[in-house]
């Protein structure tokens, strides 16, 4: 299974130690992979949903900074 640094990099930061004898299996590897990857997949959607609305609605720009601040972000990192 191939995953990306960000997925990688989010797995490790939430990955929970198991309690007593029980041990990390591959299963457990794939599934805690695949959520990584669903995050970064909803949280893509969600940067290139706001950017769209943004485009299409100028009239909403100003009305709430963070989203500005994330679209300026996206914007930047094109």
């Amino acid at each position: 299974m191939n995953a990306s640094i960000h997925a990688t990099d989010y797995l490790r930061a939430h990955m929970t130690p198991r309690t007593g004898d029980a041990e990390v299996t591959d299963i457990d590897t794939v599934r805690m992979l695949r959520a990584a990857s669903a995050h970064q997949r909803r949280r893509a959607a969600r940067s290139r949903d706001l950017t769209a609305l943004l485009r299409d609605r100028p009239d909403l720009v100003g009305v709430y900074a963070p989203a500005d601040v994330a679209a300026d972000a996206v914007h930047w990192c094109i």
